[in-house]
């Protein structure tokens, strides 16, 4: 599946081997649960908490609704935590600098962004 073009080539630079046995143990579960799901017809709702909402479950989000897209998995994922926080700007600068568009779609003190990362696909908000 088509991403925008600086996206797919971090993706394809991305170097799997480097992840641990361990933890390869704990992401196949994790495949092949969301697996499961596709094959039943379903989608896979994933959804990464942290503390403040607002740098790993946001970055964790953005790239696993990413990768499915990338994958051709049927998935749905959000972001959520204990507190209600903005989007850190590093993130946000982060995902910019490798390929990401941000769209900012309200100017409260927690700003709502679209985040696009293919060009006919819906944003993540």
């Amino acid at each position: 599946m088509s991403l925008f073009e600086p996206i797919e080539k971090y993706v394809d630079q991305l170097d799997v081997a480097s992840i641990s046995a361990a933890r390869k143990l704990v992401l196949n579960e994790l495949a092949a649960a969301i697996k499961q799901q596709n094959n039943e017809g379903k989608t896979a709702q994933l959804n990464f908490i942290c503390t403040q909402n607002s740098r790993r479950s946001h970055f964790n989000q953005i790239w696993a609704q990413t990768m499915a897209h990338f994958f051709d998995v049927n998935a749905h994922c959000y972001s959520g935590g204990t507190e209600a926080t903005a989007l850190f700007p590093k993130v946000l600068e982060t995902l910019i600098n490798i390929g990401f568009e941000a769209i900012p779609l309200s100017n409260e003190p927690n700003p709502i962004y679209a985040i696009k990362f293919a060009a006919i696909q819906q944003p993540i908000i």
